[in-house]
């Protein structure tokens, strides 16, 4: 009991001790801001490459494929950094790439089907348990 005294003691000596808060500082205006020069880029490699592609199929209905292509500076040493980045989509109605719409989907049909073979070797998905029915204990 007697230290929390003495430190009530000496905490009040400090606090009374303290100067009160004075006006602020005078701010001194430096003019315009500057911005400081970007720096000399380094020598890197421009590369593209597809980083993704997505195929949503349905059982009913037609396919979506989508995929992005992105542009990265390779700088060496295993730094890469990335320029630009752009999603396309085979749905795009374009006359000029329908020869090359087919010739993806046909490529990306064969996949699927050399996929479902990994799939029956590898072992089949598993099914879901079924779900509790809701609201009865």
């Amino acid at each position: 009991m007697q230290w929390t005294a003495w430190i009530g003691l000496a905490l009040g000596v400090v606090m009374a001790a303290t100067p009160k808060p004075g006006r602020p500082p005078v701010i001194l205006e430096l003019g315009p801001v500057v911005p400081t020069p970007v720096p000399t880029a380094k020598h890197a490699t421009r590369k593209r490459l597809i980083t993704v592609i997505t195929v949503r199929n349905n059982p009913n209905g037609e396919s979506v494929i989508s995929f992005e292509a992105t542009d990265v500076a390779d700088e060496g040493e295993e730094r890469v950094r990335t320029l630009a980045s752009k999603t396309y989509s085979l749905a795009e109605e374009k006359p000029e790439l329908n020869e090359l719409r087919e010739r993806i989907l046909e490529q990306i049909r064969d996949l699927e089907r050399d996929m479902l073979k990994w799939v029956e070797k590898a072992g089949p998905p598993k099914e879901h348990a079924p779900l509790p029915p809701q609201g009865r204990p």
